[in-house]
């Protein structure tokens, strides 16, 4: 096949335009770098590509029904809830499992990636969690603390503009937030009853961005967004160029094998492939994706991928495990509603967990985020006049272990002509008695807020609903990996080159002008929503290649 030679060279190539893609390209472009950012989707250009699930139920129910074209993003109640545009074509995208160990690799492949789709909700990490294996012994701790990430976490937040509440707790350290959302006054009332029963366990309101998706009346974008926000900023620079339909197959390296040169891109629509030039390459294209493209980018120097010399690439993948519990609060005044659930408006209860001298008989620690009225109230209670429905959903944190890994497979190629994923991963015995524990809390504090727990299957009476509900009863009770779209690892960061395979400044210790910043890099994996973690990682790293490229060789 022809291979088309560009000779023009870049200052940066960003490879994915989401959450951590946007936050390079911004950063980048900011310090004055002319930066080329290579999206494999397609731009979103009009409004009507934003949907919501009443605008969209007959498209949605028609995919549903007569397409397999989308048989893992559908499983996702995202796809229902947005617009199945946003999500990849399983059949062009494929990748694999065991048999026995399923994994749903949610995807997006449009100009601002999964930003378009996100929650928006943003916790910092702490150090609990950053240093996590100092205080229980397993896996590595992070290369950096709070303190090195709390200028980025800041810069973020303000131009995000997230909302929150101070509340000087140490495991969720408070952030430069604009003025908290309100509560509801159903969840005023269960505040009162559960801190009243459970000191320790704090009902909080959520930290995160205040935007509706779909995006508000005459907005192009939701501002929750990459190419509102991140990528909007990067273009007001003037030395941002965007190019969509560009798959990235590898990073190609010179003779030596120390430097990259660039990336090997296939056009989306003619499948001509041709070579990009750069002075840096940074990998933000999604967890998983991410070391996909490491392990295809081989060469003499490097046989199995870049990274491989670690013996770790791909391994220690991990996504959170959840379970919701629903449930009616009885006797709460009809107040109206159902109030707005986003980011910012939401509630959420921090881990509590193994962070002073007690300890549980699992390791480290799970949170709770969720809402009362502020979803449509189900038909079986609403005969009643004065009740709130509500939900929480329990996330754990999962540890790392070696054996949870994404290797390339041997004869599966995408649409392309790119090898696939392989994809094993499974919850272990620590993950799960850590996952039971959560709910079983969840319950505990639904109950000691005056609550009364519903089965997902009463809160839906038509056949067709109820049916794949009954099949997705599990998703509900324990997630399946990957189903909670939070995956991490497989490229994880440390201090030494025999057992990580960037380092704390993000770069491969292989290819030292490559970097790897989103969730790939992640040691461990937290109990919070990555995203904002994953865009203060990817601004530090960012701010330390700037200063390396200055310094020259």
């Amino acid at each position: 096949m022809e291979v088309l030679h560009r000779a023009e060279e870049w200052d940066a190539i960003v490879v994915g335009s989401g959450a951590t893609g946007g936050t390079a390209a911004w950063k980048l472009t900011r310090a004055g770098l002319r930066v080329l950012v290579l999206e494999a989707g397609t731009p979103v250009t009009r409004r009507r590509d934003h949907g919501s699930f009443a605008s969209n139920a007959a498209r949605q129910l028609w995919r549903h029904l007569v397409s397999h074209r989308q048989d893992v993003q559908k499983s996702h109640p995202t796809w229902w809830a947005t617009n199945p545009d946003f999500f990849v074509d399983d059949v062009d995208n494929p990748y694999s499992t065991p048999p026995d160990r399923p994994f749903r690799w949610i995807r997006s492949r449009r100009v601002g990636g999964r930003s378009l789709v996100w929650d928006a909700v943003t916790p910092r990490f702490s150090d609990f969690d950053f240093k996590a294996a100092s205080r229980d012994g397993f896996g590595p701790d992070w290369p950096l603390t709070h303190a090195e990430l709390a200028p980025h976490y800041a810069e973020l937040e303000r131009l995000l503009r997230v909302h929150g509440s101070r509340e000087g707790l140490p495991q969720l350290p408070d952030g430069d937030f604009l003025e908290p959302r309100p509560m509801t006054p159903a969840e005023r009332l269960f505040k009162e009853r559960v801190e009243r029963v459970f000191p320790e366990r704090r009902v909080i309101i959520s930290r995160g961005l205040f935007a509706r998706r779909p995006p508000e009346k005459g907005e192009a974008l939701s501002r929750i967004s990459s190419p509102a926000t991140t990528l909007r900023a990067a273009q007001e620079t003037g030395r941002l160029t965007l190019r969509s339909g560009a798959v990235v197959a590898q990073v190609l390296v010179g003779a030596d094998g120390r430097r990259a040169t660039g990336v090997a891109v296939v056009d989306a629509v003619t499948g001509r492939t041709e070579e990009v030039r750069a002075r840096l390459v940074f990998l933000c294209a999604s967890t998983l994706e991410s070391v996909r493209i490491l392990m295809n980018s081989r060469s003499a120097a490097h046989p199995e991928g870049i990274g491989a010399s670690s013996g770790v690439l791909g391994r220690y993948v991990m996504d959170h495990s959840a379970g919701n519990v629903y449930f009616y609060l009885p006797d709460v005044p009809d107040t109206g509603g159902p109030f707005e659930l986003l980011g910012s408006d939401s509630i959420m209860i921090p881990r509590y967990q193994n962070l002073g001298e007690r300890r549980e008989p699992y390791l480290r620690g799970f949170g709770l985020w969720g809402g009362i009225q502020r979803l449509p109230v189900p038909n079986f209670l609403r005969k009643h006049k004065d009740v709130a429905f509500g939900f929480l959903c329990a996330r754990s944190e999962t540890l790392p272990h070696r054996d949870n890994r994404i290797e390339i497979d041997p004869s599966l190629k995408d649409r392309w002509g790119i090898p696939a994923a392989h994809i094993v991963c499974e919850w272990k015995e620590e993950d799960l008695r850590l996952a039971r524990a959560a709910r079983a809390a969840a319950r505990e504090i639904v109950e000691a807020g005056g609550g009364v727990c519903a089965e997902v299957t009463e809160l839906f009476h038509t056949p067709f609903v109820t049916g794949h509900i009954r099949k997705m009863q599990k998703e509900w009770t324990l997630s399946t990996p990957g189903m909670f779209v939070h995956e991490v690892g497989g490229a994880r960061m440390g201090t030494d080159p025999r057992d990580s395979v960037v380092d704390p400044s993000c770069r491969t210790w292989d290819v030292p002008n490559l970097l790897v910043s989103d969730g790939a890099c992640w040691p461990t994996s937290g109990w919070q929503n990555p995203t904002l973690t994953e865009m203060a990682v990817t601004a530090r790293a960012c701010a330390h290649a700037v200063e390396q490229l200055r310094q020259g060789p």
